[in-house]
């Protein structure tokens, strides 16, 4: 079964009833999140290559979504639905410079103990859709691992953290 990602992506911000109620979520399976939890997340990835994240709270608003490019256990694996915003299914850094720019948020790669994170890129999209933002996790062969949606304004408080722990000489 395919999901209009482009169509799901459209509707961040809103209510999972809502957006279940149109059709954008084709399984009868509700978030999930641990009592206490910051959010909640339908995890679709197995079949559709597709992590939902929600607010944890009564209302479960909908304010992520991962799409998975790269697969380390399949060598064989393809995003199985349409890419969103004229996207491709393997992507470059470079190819992501050339669309977007430079970036409104730079991470470098580094290690956390034993877990390994690659570079990092979040671009804001461009009009109409100017109020979500995009980030590019990169393997180490610099191709696009995952693509992350959220909103600007997330961006934005994003983007302000990073800036302060610079100014503080956190390397980031």
């Amino acid at each position: 079964m395919t999901i209009n990602v482009e169509a799901l992506i459209k509707h961040l911000g809103e209510r999972y009833q809502d957006i279940y109620d149109k059709n954008l979520i084709p399984y009868k399976i509700k978030p999930y999140g641990d009592e206490g939890a910051d959010s909640a997340s339908l995890d679709l990835e197995q079949s559709e290559g597709v992590f939902l994240s929600f607010d944890n709270d009564k209302d479960k608003r909908f304010n992520e979504i991962t799409l998975i490019l790269e697969d380390e256990e399949k060598t064989d694996w393809l995003f199985p639905n349409q890419m969103p915003f004229s996207l491709e299914p393997v992507m470059t850094q470079r190819w992501v410079r050339d669309h977007f720019g430079l970036p409104m948020i730079y991470g470098k790669a580094r290690t956390d103990g034993i877990m390994s994170r690659g570079i990092t890129e979040v671009y804001p999209l461009l009009p109409p859709t100017q109020n979500i933002a995009v980030k590019f996790l990169y393997n180490p062969n610099l191709f696009v691992a995952t693509v992350t949606f959220y909103s600007m304004e997330h961006a934005r408080d994003i983007q302000a953290r990073v800036e302060k722990l610079r100014r503080e000489g956190v390397d980031i």
